[in-house]
């Protein structure tokens, strides 16, 4: 069962704080893929339509941000593509048992599936 949550403010000013998300966020569920984009990306609105509804196994905590909808949108942007060097979006990064596993921008549902573990 897959479950979403919104990235709130101080979330993401946590991580561009510290260089990455906070432990609780990571450590939610045994899976987790933060997802960051922007709410105009034709790519993220193709993903949008099956990634909530896929079928997998495991239960998977998926965390959203579309920065571009947000008052602190350029300070996010410019930590996601200074610190994590990613200039494009939708931006993903998979964590299995907090730990970093799988960084990817757009993705089908069949290779989304494969990452984690449909």
């Amino acid at each position: 069962m897959i479950t979403k949550k919104l990235i709130q403010k101080e979330q993401a000013m946590h991580a561009i704080a510290n260089g990455e998300f906070e432990s609780n966020i990571l450590s939610v569920k045994s899976r987790v893929v933060i997802v960051m984009t922007q709410d105009w990306c034709p790519q993220w609105t193709n993903m949008k339509s099956w990634i909530y509804g896929i079928e997998i196994d495991e239960d998977i905590e998926i965390y959203e941000l579309e920065y571009n909808k947000v008052d602190y949108f350029y300070d996010f942007m410019n930590f996601k593509e200074n610190h994590w060097r990613n200039y494009e979006v939708p931006y993903l990064r998979f964590y299995n048992d907090g730990v970093l596993t799988k960084e990817t921008n757009n993705i089908s549902e069949s290779e989304f599936g494969d990452i984690v573990g449909k």
